[in-house]
């Protein structure tokens, strides 16, 4: 049997991290399969095959750290994955996300280097901090033997942004595991507080607290009245960014806006009381899907919403941000629009809503956005009958992204020639 690496900084928390989980799973029975990542934290999703973690001197938050300390992170990391290929006889390494994918090129010795970028690249590393990273991903990505992005959206930032070669990027989506997903949507909540928590209405959010899932929205349409009277709760599920602090902010915001909050990462008192709750990182927010009222999916920008086809999957309806083609790709593929949505619009499965134009939580929102999402509530509330059709047309559209098909297009990219 051949020798695959999966490298990815951590194996816990996202939707690359899934992947990974996923595919070590399915390429077992193929391949001797090793999973190498670099967090202290250790794993939470399930996988397959031999688990390396390779450990870094300073800080994982690179906040902490100075260039110095950062370059020296970078090369102590080049060499010991260079010595975990050599070690396992590695023939192909397919790394997920950054800096794993740059790492993975400039470590070299592999027969074959894949990289995933799970994001739309040019956004997720638009600051001046990160310039050394765009610099070099524009100077490695072609000597990888194939870039795979889960959506078209990212195929073309790359070749726009990054001078990626067309030929080289394949376009695999991700698949979702709907028996799995249904049969932990199905489990009790066992923690009493959430039981009772959950008896209300709910809007959900469910996805990491960054700038780009656009989460200060939600906040804003919490302080209208007519969600504040019925005691509806605004649920966050999702860790913290590793750097940055949007989540102080987000707790400043709140508290300017008189919303109470409840923030499960400082072992605060819980009380129904609250209006807001941030639940951090849960390994089966299906469970939450499946009694919530509708999940509210404000991201400026998206890779591959996993989050939206698992909500789909719970029958929760879904209003989504307009972001980029992947958002409309998703809820209504016949759609034809010129730009990007400016009102509530009912799609195939869903409604997409316009989406934030700034990243900055401190930006006036526009009000005529925030009034576009209050429509878009209300379409699913008060039709009865389009809450059916558009969970009926979710479950169908859920089956297009199955777990056969697109593994199938792994197993191909992934084969030595």
């Amino acid at each position: 049997m051949q020798n695959i690496l999966l490298f990815i900084f951590r194996l816990y928390g996202g939707g690359a991290e899934r992947v990974v989980s996923n595919l070590s799973s399915a390429l077992s029975e193929e391949y001797n399969v090793k999973i190498a990542i670099f967090d202290k934290e250790g794993t939470t999703y399930p996988y397959s095959g031999e688990l390396l973690h390779i450990s870094l001197p300073f800080s994982e938050d690179p906040v902490h750290n100075s260039w110095w300390q950062r370059m020296i992170r970078l090369f102590v990391l080049i060499y010991k994955l260079r010595k975990i290929k050599k070690r396992h006889r590695i023939d192909i390494a397919v790394s997920f996300g950054e800096p794993a994918n740059l790492i993975n090129v400039l470590s070299g010795f592999s027969k074959k280097i894949i990289v995933s970028v799970r994001t739309i690249l040019s956004k997720e590393i638009s600051t001046h901090r990160m310039w050394i990273t765009r610099m070099l991903s524009k100077l490695l990505f072609n000597r990888a033997d194939h870039i795979v992005v889960p959506s078209d959206a990212s195929r073309q930032d790359l070749v726009d942004v990054f001078h990626t070669k067309n030929e080289k990027i394949k376009t695999i989506p991700n698949y979702i595991e709907q028996a799995r997903i249904s049969s932990q949507s199905a489990h009790e909540l066992e923690d009493p507080f959430l039981e009772k928590l959950f008896q209300h209405e709910i809007f959900l959010n469910v996805g990491r607290v960054t700038p780009a899932k656009g989460q200060w929205l939600l906040l804003e349409l919490m302080t209208r009245e007519q969600f504040r009277q019925r005691g509806i709760k605004l649920v966050i599920v999702g860790e913290s960014e590793t750097e940055g602090k949007l989540k102080s902010q987000l707790l400043e915001k709140a508290a300017e806006l008189g919303l109470s909050v409840f923030d499960s990462s400082t072992n605060g008192e819980f009380s129904l009381e609250h209006e807001v709750f941030f639940l951090g990182f849960q390994p089966n927010p299906y469970q939450f899907m499946r009694r919530s009222k509708v999940l509210l999916f404000p991201s400026l920008f998206e890779g591959f919403p996993n989050t939206v086809l698992e909500a789909m999957q719970c029958e929760l309806p879904v209003i989504v941000a307009d972001c980029n083609s992947i958002t409309r790709e998703i809820l209504s593929p016949r759609m034809q629009m010129n730009g990007r949505t400016v009102k509530a619009t009912v799609a195939d499965n869903g409604i997409l809503c316009p989406s934030l134009t700034e990243f900055d939580i401190h930006c006036k929102i526009d009000p005529t956005l925030i009034e576009e999402w209050i429509k878009g509530i209300e379409l699913l509330e008060k039709d009865v009958e389009l809450r059916g059709r558009l969970r009926q047309n979710a479950l169908g559209r859920v089956k297009d992204y199955n777990k056969e098909s697109i593994l199938s297009m792994w197993k191909q990219c992934i084969k030595l020639s």
